[in-house]
């Protein structure tokens, strides 16, 4: 066997590289461990989406889906994510345009066969139970037991928080009408990463709402209903609360680059939200 000797200065320098490679290691770990919240969009489009689009919905950390659309679990495939990997469905308020999917997704993961914990499904609290429940009738779930989905309900009132493996959600009311100009219970939804403490708010359907911009402080991101609500107030909305980022979502195509326009000249970081773009809310503002 062939000894090597070691001076003094080398083992010094050799020590301080294993340091080094340590406190490396470390750091990526930590980096790891706090990845920035991650929302992908399923959809952006108003309740009759354009061709090829899909009605506004989110994707949270690629395992929690704001509201169904009308074909969610569809996009989601398409922009690789399986719908089998759903943690937890959270539905803003009960306009048919953010539940038509739900029958559709719960027959999937139904004859899939999802496994794991329950489904948790959370929403707004007068009609949670009875729209899940016309799900499983359509589906006819008593014939067809085969897809009944282990699952949890969770209502919600505004002002509740609930938190699942990895997100925290806190619940604002919106103000938000129906068709026969009746308030609707909707919910503004603060979603925050456990591991990384980043922070989004996603206002779902709603009318102008300037309380929003207190509930929204200290979130980096704004995701802005950019239908009932004018862009010019959305991104006054963003202006007072702080953030770093408003994205507009829930248009047209065709009124767009109006809208982006109209928001900029206020809050000059506003993009429109885009069918499989994902965006990454960083803790210190770090939003991509």
């Amino acid at each position: 066997m062939k000894t090597t000797n070691m001076t003094r200065r080398e083992f010094a320098r050799m020590a301080a590289l294993g340091a080094a490679g340590i406190s490396s290691a470390l750091t990526a770990q930590a980096a790891a461990s706090a990845s920035p919240l991650k929302i992908t969009v399923i959809g952006d489009s108003s309740c009759i989406p354009d061709v090829r689009h899909e009605v506004a919905c989110l994707l949270i950390n690629g395992k929690h889906l704001v509201d169904t659309g009308w074909c969610a679990a569809l996009k989601m495939r398409e922009f690789g994510f399986d719908p089998l990997a759903l943690e937890s469905i959270i539905l803003t308020h009960f306009h048919q345009d953010h539940y038509l999917g739900l029958p559709q997704l719960l027959f999937f993961v139904g004859l899939r066969k999802r496994p794991g914990s329950p489904l948790n499904i959370a929403g707004p609290s007068e009609n949670l139970q009875r729209v899940v429940e016309a799900a499983d009738v359509f589906l006819q779930v008593p014939r067809f037991p085969e897809l009944a989905v282990n699952r949890k309900l969770i209502p919600l009132t505004a002002g509740d928080k609930f938190e699942v493996s990895d997100v925290r959600f806190e619940t604002f009311a919106s103000n938000h009408l129906s068709g026969k100009n009746k308030i609707e219970q909707a919910l503004v939804y603060k979603i925050t990463d456990k591991a990384s403490g980043a922070c989004a708010v996603y206002t779902g359907d709603t009318h102008p709402h300037p309380p929003i911009a207190e509930f929204a402080k200290g979130a980096s991101l704004l995701i802005h209903d950019g239908s009932h609500t004018s862009a010019k107030g959305a991104a006054q909305i963003a202006k007072q609360a702080g953030v770093e980022k408003l994205v507009l979502i829930h248009y047209s195509q065709n009124r767009a680059e109006k809208l982006l326009s109209e928001a900029k000249a206020i809050f000059p970081n506003t993009e429109l939200a885009k069918e499989g773009q994902t965006l990454e809310v960083g803790k210190a503002g770090a939003t991509q």
